[in-house]
């Protein structure tokens, strides 16, 4: 009988080992598989280098690099550079090239690469980029794998700014003497990234493949992204396998609860970026320039219910000009909630003030027909108003044409828009009140212009010291929460979904980095 007790014992302890190897093989690293990714829309360009558009983004920070990536906490990691040197007074940078990159039409890689995708793409042309470009006084090359970047004043967070989503590097061999924003080359992207572009079919997906000639390994044979217009049915792929992955930016928030049931389903609440959700008011047109209009549109908004409606309770109402996103660059006395809490009666005592009659004020609302929250939020927007007597019409467009009307022919009284700042406030949110021209996608689309909320941004970029940053986001929240150029409608809290087949998801802060480090289960 103790026999075979013991002989018992080594069966299941046998059978124990066993299950923990194939538990093993099944969650180690395996390469093959495709990755299907859902996106709303066509990407407007492939060129990272001229836009911050959301599906651009997804699909090319697989193709192209970054001298540094950004970890899933933040951390600043290798990519092209494999080691840098920042002065101790914030005004020199110091990259080491990684060694024996290629770009994937074969060429090698070298510093004047570099050189020339700062000086003239990324700070020419990038929304984000463009704005820490203004403080670097010079990009210099000793020999081929060194860069040194001279600043004519700090930018707090520069090198974080370095990744592909804002400064791409794009190969000078192709771009060199090209009229870089219209050239054809920015539909069929070479980079040095772990994917490979393979195919472009206009509304139906783009196919990248494995870059075997990487520096890390590769697990997945390719990534397409499936276009994919309609919420309901983005959500539905996701369900049926169809696609593997929605981010945040795609999913429909109705949908989350049923999404979070499905065991096939992984749910991730909480995206490490801050991102905010706002409505750009046009100034340039009639009744909107007066601050007391836009001011009443604040008060006639009721954001609350826009986060529970449109959002599912999954985001906060905007406590300021910045969200509260960054406690450095919020305050108190500048707090929406207690600016303009929801007030009907107020908003329109203040129209009648600036002089508009009541029924006398028709405005369009400009939106992503793909995103379904900033759908909902423009309906509840339209709802609001209509009880202060001001007639909305909604215009939902595919978000090639949106870019167009907003940004480029500022075609719009009122729009729903979202922008993500990365590490910092100065990275993605000055952009919100900065001055610009038009055409320029992504950035301040109001026509609002204040030199002086300029300088306050310029210096918060340039202070280090957080308590010292603070004071100047204290003034310019000041300027801003008076004037209302743009109304910040909530912050996210960001949901994304993928099924659970796929394994060591998220490895970058960015929801759309580093699918190459994640494979797929057998």
């Amino acid at each position: 009988m103790r026999h075979l007790k013991r002989a018992t014992i080594l069966v299941c302890a046998l059978a124990l080992v066993i299950t923990g190897i194939a538990a093993a093989q099944q969650t180690a690293p395996q390469r093959g598989g495709t990755i299907v990714i859902a996106l709303g829309a066509d990407p407007e360009t492939l060129n990272p280098g001229i836009t911050t558009g959301y599906a651009v983004g997804a699909i090319t920070v697989n193709v192209f690099s970054g001298l540094i990536r950004l970890g899933p906490r933040g951390e600043v990691l290798p990519q092209l550079a494999t080691a840098w040197e920042v002065a101790p007074d914030g005004r020199t940078y110091t990259f080491r090239l990684r060694p024996n990159v290629r770009w994937h039409d074969g060429r090698a890689l070298t510093a004047q690469d570099v050189k020339f995708s700062l000086e003239e793409i990324d700070g020419k042309f990038h929304g984000r980029f463009r704005l820490a470009w203004g403080s670097v006084e010079s990009v210099t090359t000793p020999n081929a794998a060194t860069v040194v970047i001279r600043m004519k004043q700090p930018f707090a967070p520069f090198l974080q700014m370095l990744d592909t989503f804002n400064a791409p590097i794009l190969a000078r061999h192709l771009f060199q003497g090209e009229d870089v924003p219209n050239t054809p080359r920015n539909l069929q992207p070479v980079g040095t990234g772990p994917y490979v572009f393979r195919e472009w079919a206009r509304g139906d997906r783009i196919v990248l493949e494995r870059n075997p000639n990487y520096w890390e390994p590769v697990y997945a044979d390719r990534l397409i992204f499936r276009i994919i217009p309609n919420a309901a049915q983005r959500t539905t792929a996701l369900e049926t396998g169809e696609v593997d992955v929605v981010t945040d930016f795609y999913l429909s928030k109705t949908d989350v609860p049923r999404l979070a049931q499905n065991k096939a389903i992984r749910v991730r609440h909480g995206q490490p970026i801050p991102a905010l959700d706002f409505m750009f008011i046009n100034t340039r047109r009639g009744a909107l320039g007066n601050a007391k209009v836009r001011q009443a549109l604040a008060f006639a908004i009721n954001r609350e219910q826009i986060v529970q409606q449109a959002m599912r309770g999954l985001a906060r109402p905007a406590r300021g000009p910045f969200g509260d996103g960054f406690r450095f660059a919020y305050t108190r006395e500048g707090d929406f909630t207690r600016l303009y809490p929801y007030s009907p009666e107020k908003a329109a005592q203040l129209l009648q003030e600036a002089g508009v009659a009541r029924d006398s004020l028709r405005l369009s609302m400009v939106y992503d027909a793909a995103r379904a929250p900033l759908a909902s939020a423009a309906q509840i927007i339209r709802d609001n108003l209509r009880q202060v007597g001001i007639t909305v019409d909604l215009v939902p467009l595919e978000r090639s044409v949106m870019i167009d009307r907003v940004y480029t022919k500022g075609d719009y009284d009122l729009t729903v828009q979202s922008f993500t700042s990365n590490t910092d406030p100065a990275i993605g949110y000055h952009r919100i009140y900065l001055t610009a021209s038009p055409g320029q996608p992504f950035v301040n689309a109001t026509g609002y212009s204040n030199p002086e909320v300029d300088r306050l941004l310029a210096q918060a970029a340039a202070t280090a010291d957080l308590e010292a940053r603070a004071k100047v986001y204290a003034q310019v929240i000041q300027i801003l929460a008076r004037d209302v150029p743009t109304l910040i409608l909530f912050d996210e809290i960001g949901i994304d979904a993928a099924r659970t087949k796929l394994r060591n998801l998220w490895q970058g802060l960015d929801a759309r980095d580093a699918w190459w480090l994640t494979w797929v289960a057998p």
